[in-house]
């Protein structure tokens, strides 16, 4: 070990240690930390600026005890946090790959003056006179030792002025004594305070909006913090902006109007920025790189599935692939591309999820898995695999969904977006987590209600989070069913209006699904929107509400033992039945316009391999019957009941007949559509109606399924569209529109 101080005492920047008392002080106030934390950081000081190895590190700290490598992480974790960055931005303790740690801070040795020899005293200690120092409205006792040393050693009376009268050496005595207690206890109070303030200030998690007025999707931070990228869709152009973090203005380093953007990436240095795209004509994905200041697009990678995630020294990258159906691998390739070598590999149902994250140390990387995992229950868990393929769970915590994930830049802590099993229709899904490490204890950062797109997000080096918070206040509107907005009004007062399904009703009033608190609602109304009743379903969550066209009864989905199944009640809140029971996730549907059967999207899990098909029943129920041979869900019946349209991979539309399941027609849909809940038809039958979303506003299109150009039906300048419904008699038409809020921001202060 280094020379240390003869007396522990160190300083660097705004910082003091005592490495006896284990003590840290910033600008003179104590940072309340245990003392093994401090202990690390005093071994580390003491060490001079070399390099510990983890085992002499956990030696010195720990001595004799026997503990875990977590710890130390932990601790180091817990220093970097406490210290800061240094005033060039860079950290006070230094990670070195397979080497080690070494303090990086520039460390001053704080020699005190020793104490006289008994019947001593020295020069500057009878003209200072002082053992007290104002800082502010704080009073601070300085070492009195150092500063009286004389009355250590000699009677109080040796040190009165002549003449004292020595009968009141007693009363002199005490009232100095109480002097110095009153000034101890005042310096202690307003320290205490303000040590206890300083504290409550940085344990509240600050939350600062980075955006304004704009809808980021995709988003990235660099490692240092200090830019952020993310794309909007502007029509049919995708535009990636690079903006810097605390400054309004932006720069446009690329657009496309065939390939639509999806996530992004800093590369370690920050030169590039690697983003992944998708094709509007065919859905391909494929991984781009880009210069962080702008200029060609290079293709580097195709059959890309989600981030990539670079290696410590960034010369390598990992990501995920399923360019086949039945087969998702987790793939390492060079930084450029090249030397791909596939790590790990799942084979249906087992379905790796698409976002992964490499350690700091580069000895593993994170992942989700969707599967049994043992139970017969499928979930989502999180696993940690190293660079051979052996992958083990981090926790065992399962999720409904686990999204975009980063580790924290000490190896502590997975930072990701996810659902908690069983929390999918809850206010707290898509929320950011943090998953402690190895411990495999998950904590939600974030608690505002609103939800976080699922592939924006960044862990700066200095453990700020990026992410993108949304949500959206919906109502219902009636409008003449022409698409003329000038006869559009609002006909509901809530905040989420519709959104998960819009039904008008034969005799002039209109059900339609609403969210109070944390449940969802099948709410009847009139046309106007006054008169709301709500139907009692037995269950907190329903979705995708549909209507028979004579109006007899509604068909829902809902929960049971975990799985989505159909059930059907009539409007007036009767008749409450289950109508499917099967192993697949069956949510929507369609009723044919007789009303005597009811067509439902299911997923076929035993088939090999696994793919969604659509299923006929009898609208009083029954045994399904599977209706086509081809892969697509969300099914609509035409007008007439002859066809039924519904959703492929790669957003395309299929038309197959309802008679016979045989496939009409097929075509492509544009990126930006939404297809989540699928197509709607023109009143006439002529072509499917769907959503196609703009940069300031959404509109509904009609595509004719007999040849022909897609054309505009309703032109709204403003506002989106979530859901729409024609009423029986063509008119008039209901939708679902708000305005989405959407916000890059930065999260700090998280513990």
């Amino acid at each position: 070990m280094a020379e240390g101080s003869k007396n522990g005492m160190y300083s660097f920047d705004r910082f003091r240690l005592n490495a006896e008392t284990l003590m840290l002080y910033r600008d003179d106030e104590e940072i309340s930390l245990p003392p093994k934390v401090v202990k690390t950081l005093a071994v580390l000081v003491e060490s001079g600026g070399s390099i510990l190895s983890k085992d002499e590190l956990i030696d010195r700290v720990w001595a004799d005890s026997i503990v875990e490598e977590s710890n130390l992480s932990q601790y180091l974790y817990i220093l970097r946090k406490a210290l800061g960055a240094k005033p060039d931005g860079g950290s006070y303790i230094e990670t070195l790959r397979r080497r080690g740690y070494r303090f990086t801070g520039d460390v001053q040795k704080i020699e005190t003056l020793p104490i006289p020899a008994p019947g001593t005293v020295e020069p500057s200690t009878a003209t200072q006179g002082k053992g007290i120092e104002r800082h502010g409205n704080v009073l601070r006792v300085v070492d009195w030792r150092a500063a009286q040393p004389a009355a250590a050693a000699q009677p109080v009376a040796a040190s009165l002025p002549s003449g004292t009268n020595r009968r009141f050496l007693p009363l002199a005595v005490i009232a100095v004594a109480m002097l110095l207690l009153g000034i101890a206890v005042t310096a202690f109070v307003f320290n205490r305070v303000g040590v206890e303030q300083k504290a409550a200030s940085r344990s509240e998690m600050s939350v600062v909006r980075l955006t304004n007025s704009a809808m980021p999707l995709g988003a990235a931070i660099s490692d240092d913090g200090n830019y952020f990228v993310y794309y909007e869709p502007d029509g049919d152009v995708n535009r990636l902006y690079l903006q810097q973090v605390g400054q309004s203005g932006r720069l446009e380093i690329a657009s496309s109007i065939d390939k639509v953007f999806y996530a992004s990436t800093f590369s370690r240095d920050g030169r590039f920025v690697y983003v992944m795209t998708t094709d509007r004509s065919d859905g391909h994905a494929a991984l781009y790189r880009i210069p962080t200041i702008g200029g060609p697009m290079t293709k580097l990678l195709d059959d890309v599935n989600g981030p990539v995630s670079f290696s410590p020294d960034g010369n390598e990258m990992a990501f995920m692939r399923s360019s086949k159906p039945d087969l998702y691998e987790l793939i390492i390739s060079d930084k450029d591309g090249r030397n791909e070598r596939s790590v790990l590999q799942r084979r249906a149902p087992d379905q790796l999820g698409s976002c992964i994250a490499w350690s700091p140390d580069g000895s593993q990387i994170a992942f989700s898995e969707f599967g049994p995992h043992g139970g017969s229950t499928l979930k989502n868990q999180i696993f940690a695999a190293d660079l051979s393929g052996y992958a083990r769970p981090m926790s065992d915590e399962s999720w409904d969904t686990v999204y975009r994930m980063q580790w924290t830049n000490d190896g502590s802590g997975l930072v990701f977006i996810g659902t908690r099993a069983n929390e999918a229709y809850s206010t707290r899904r898509d929320q950011v987590y943090l998953l402690s490490y190895p411990d495999g204890k998950s904590h939600r950062i974030t608690s505002d209600g609103n939800r976080h797109e699922p592939v924006s997000l960044g862990v700066t080096k200095d453990g700020a989070i990026l992410a993108v918070t949304g949500n959206r206040s919906t109502q219902i509107w009636t409008m003449d069913a022409d698409g003329d907005q000038t006869t559009a009004f609002q006909i509901s007062k809530g905040v989420a209006d519709g959104r998960a399904g819009l039904c008008p009703l034969p005799d002039g009033r209109i059900g339609y699904i609403t969210r109070t608190g944390e449940d969802l609602n099948i709410l009847v109304s009139n046309s106007d929107g006054s008169n709301p009743k709500q139907l009692a379903t037995g269950s907190a969550i329903v979705e995708e509400l549909r209507v028979d066209p004579n109006g007899r009864f509604f068909v829902f989905s809902s929960i049971v033992d975990g799985k989505s199944h159909l059930f059907r009640i009539d409007p007036d809140g009767g008749d409450l039945r289950q109508l499917t029971f099967g192993e697949g996730s069956e949510v929507d549907s369609t009723i044919s316009p007789d009303g005597k059967n009811v067509v439902f999207g299911s997923y076929l899990g035993k088939v090999d391999p696994p793919r969604a098909a659509l299923f006929r029943i009898p609208s009083e129920g029954g045994e399904p019957v599977q209706v086509s041979s081809t892969e697509c869900a969300t099914p609509s019946y035409s007008p007439d009941g002859s066809m039924i349209s519904c959703i492929a991979a790669k957003s395309e539309a299929v038309i197959v007949s309802a008679s016979d399941g045989s496939e009409i027609k097929r075509f492509q849909l544009p990126s930006n559509a939404t297809t989540n809940f699928g197509t709607g038809w023109a009143p006439d039958g002529m072509g499917v109606a769907l959503i196609v979303n703009e940069k300031e506003a959404s509109n509904i299109w009609i595509y004719p399924i007999k040849g022909g150009r897609p054309h505009r039906l309703t032109n709204f300048t403003s506002g989106m569209i979530f859901r729409f419904a024609f009423a029986p008699q063509n008119s008039p038409l209901y939708v679902a529109r708000g305005y989405p809020i959407q916000d890059a921001v930065l999260i700090t202060n998280y513990f």
